[in-house]
């Protein structure tokens, strides 16, 4: 090994996490050494998020799938990471595009050369789930992950979709829009469980009538792959038959085989606080993990806000947590889901909060013939402010920047109701929505 002390802080993976965190140090002091074997800039732009996002508007537009597939691959400049690259570049950081490990002295380890630095930031992102499912074989062609789903040429005639995660919906959605015939099974016994029922409800209904064939509280017990198609054995008896198997079951921190363990730590059970700081490190470096690799939420606004915190952590002035500030997320299908804070679950027996529960249909609605939706927003007793946001409808993905801010920013709801929402918009529900706020916290 060649030894190479230039450097201060080694980022280890090259998503979002790291493009936001280098971009924040470029007036320190510190050198920045980048470590990737695959695409600069993570699977977002490329495997992820905005060739999802590109299907979705196709199909919802009236696109072939030869048209949107054009399209999409236009969108990732053909899995083309140059300008990603070269943006870390002119923030002054050096890219190895090399599988790195660390050492148990806390120097890391690339292509036959020993880094040593002060601050080791793991960035690896998350790896899919593939379940323990006899005879649920990842080689085979016939079983897919979402990568083989957001870069393939070939859309198959079926397919069934394990899993109902956000990932398993939008791609059933999109899939089915283009012709598939498209099955979903989920072990849980409705779609999106974590909110308030009616969004689930009407979340199936979408699928359902965008020809998706729901299995819901069932699990695949056994996988039969053939010749031509992929026969799933459920748990209930039934079984289902397709030319393609999609296996959308989450995903997990992608940590366990960059040598955490050569530090004394557990990749399985990582300590990590608040700063993004790994605890029990044995070696005279620090380690801080983010993104997806912190098993905080496999979002990308997450990743880059998690750059944001660990720059300030080491170079700022130290304000800056990983929890300073509320989660968003959105499910792109049409119409699309919002949530805002915390799951429904996580408040459900909390005697300081309140819900308000409406459902949206605004003029605005009427106007653009878009279908009913379905609102569900908490707040504290205490604070007299908003804590979580949940719903469903046309524009609602928008919408959710209204609470986020409404949030973030502690506005008490009795200021929200007295502000003006302009007609006709979607966002019109808000007035309605913090009038039955105020009530409920008068109680």
């Amino acid at each position: 090994m060649r030894a190479n002390d230039e450097f201060t802080i080694a980022v280890i993976g090259a998503g979002s996490v790291t493009g936001t965190f280098v971009g924040e140090m470029t007036s320190t002091d510190h050198s920045i050494v980048v470590f990737e074997p695959e695409l600069v800039g993570g699977e977002c732009p490329f495997l992820a998020c905005m060739p999802s996002k590109s299907l979705l508007h196709d199909r919802t537009i009236g696109r072939s799938w030869a048209e949107a597939v054009e399209r999409r691959d236009e969108i990732v400049s053909h899995l083309d990471d140059t300008s990603h690259a070269d943006q870390l570049r002119r923030d002054g950081a050096t890219i190895v595009r090399e599988r790195a490990t660390i050492a148990a002295d806390g120097s890391v380890e690339a292509g036959g050369v020993t880094y040593t630095v002060d601050h080791i930031v793991v960035a690896t992102g998350s790896a899919p789930v593939v379940p323990d499912v006899e005879g649920l074989d990842r080689s085979d062609p016939r079983v897919w992950l979402s990568r083989e789903a957001l870069t393939g040429t070939d859309r198959p005639e079926s397919m069934v979709v394990l899993g109902g995660g956000a990932i398993g919906i939008e791609l059933a959605f999109a899939y089915a829009g283009f012709g598939t015939v498209v099955t979903v099974v989920d072990q849980a016994p409705q779609l999106v469980p974590d909110v308030h029922t009616r969004i689930g409800a009407i979340v199936e209904a979408v699928l359902t009538d965008a020809g998706v064939t729901l299995m819901n509280g069932v699990e695949a017990e056994r996988i039969e792959l053939g010749e031509d198609d992929v026969t799933v054995h459920l748990d209930d008896g039934r079984t289902v038959r397709a030319e393609r198997i999609l296996v959308a079951a989450g995903r997990v921190p992608n940590v366990s085989d960059i040598g955490l363990d050569a530090l004394g730590v557990d990749p399985d059970d990582l300590d990590i606080d608040d700063t993004g700081r790994l605890n029990g490190v044995g070696a005279d470096v620090a380690v801080w993990v983010a993104g997806d690799a912190a098993g905080r939420g496999q979002y990308t606004h997450i990743a880059n806000h998690h750059g944001v915190v660990v720059a300030d952590q080491i170079s700022g002035d130290g304000e800056r947590m990983y929890g300073d500030a509320v989660t968003p997320a959105c499910i792109f299908i049409t119409p699309p889901v919002m949530i805002v804070g915390p799951p429904r679950s996580d408040l459900a027996h909390d005697d300081d909060v309140v819900w308000a529960d409406v459902e949206v249909e605004t003029p605005r609605h009427h106007a653009d013939e878009q279908c009913p939706g379905f609102l569900s927003v908490a707040a504290r007793r205490s604070t007299g402010c908003i804590v979580a946001a949940h719903g469903i409808g046309a524009g609602m993905d928008e919408l959710s920047h209204a609470f986020v801010i409404a949030i973030d920013g502690e506005v008490p709801v009795t200021r929200l109701v007295r502000t003006i929402q302009p007609f006709p918009t979607f966002g019109g529900v808000l007035s309605q929505v913090f009038e039955e706020l105020a009530e409920a916290l008068s109680d």
